[in-house]
């Protein structure tokens, strides 16, 4: 079969690899048997390192930085989902840094999924389905997160839970309720199910959905740099809080971006 939409495992070193490979692997062989690449890029030279050679997939070896490469992904190599390692106290100069990863993928087009380990959750029919969650606020911010949850459902047999703030603000609660609408719009056609737990704030949102839900996996938008103020520049940006947070959750990110490549499926 003609593979034309990829998983790019996006790979520094060989401990990297371990980490992301068999999330990789097991995403693509769900999303619709999408085909699995490994990409390596390194500031001086092309050559592959043999590490990447045994991976047994597809490869690409480039010499640049990974923030060019990574935004290529959709064009160069049909990229639709990236996968990264991602690790708190690695070097600052590793893209599996938290500020370096989020720096080298911030106009990356495609959603990415950091993870912290190489554990992937059982979604077989015989067990229990992995619980996905995303956070619905009044805020006009989930049609990505809404159109990823139902991939999910569909094709990795997850169960979904749209959080959301117990608001008290009536004209919040309305806006609330128009994206809660727009989230059936999306959902029932597929006959996907959701639950909808409330957490007790209306800021941080996605980091008490970790402390309190603690989903196998969180949808998450990044921040778009567009609206943020000078306070912003000096405050530490929510999904790198996400990226940092004790759980080590899988965390699948969505940029705000009006080109942004989702699955044609």
């Amino acid at each position: 079969m003609k593979r034309d939409q990829y998983v790019i495992a996006c790979i520094e070193d060989e401990a990297g690899a371990a980490t992301v490979m068999p999330w990789a692997r097991h995403m693509a062989g769900h999303l619709r048997h999408k085909g699995l690449m490994a990409l390596h890029v390194n500031p001086t030279t092309a050559d592959a390192p043999e590490w990447l050679r045994r991976l047994g997939v597809p490869y690409a070896s480039l010499r640049g930085d990974w923030q060019t490469a990574i935004e290529g992904l959709p064009t160069a190599f049909g990229g639709i989902l990236a996968v990264a390692a991602v690790a708190p106290d690695a070097p600052r100069h590793s893209l599996a840094h938290p500020a370096t990863l989020l720096r080298n993928f911030q106009s990356c087009k495609t959603a990415y999924l950091c993870v912290h380990d190489a554990q992937v959750w059982d979604d077989s029919a015989e067990a229990a389905h992995p619980r996905v969650v995303l956070s619905m606020t009044h805020r006009r911010e989930g049609k990505e997160k809404l159109v990823w949850a139902s991939y999910l459902a569909r094709f990795l047999n997850a169960d979904i839970a749209i959080a959301h703030p117990d608001y008290r603000d009536a004209d919040l609660r309305r806006r609330w309720m128009d994206n809660m609408r727009f989230a059936d719009k999306v959902l029932s056609p597929f006959d996907i199910r959701y639950s909808t737990p409330v957490v007790d704030r209306d800021t941080r949102v996605d980091e008490t959905v970790l402390d309190r839900l603690t989903p196998d996996l969180l949808i998450a938008r990044t921040t778009d740099t567009r609206e943020r103020d000078l306070f912003d520049l000096f405050a530490t940006r929510p999904e790198r809080r996400l990226l940092a947070h004790p759980t080590h959750t899988p965390l699948l990110f969505l940029n705000p971006r009006d080109d942004l490549y989702i699955l044609c499926d």
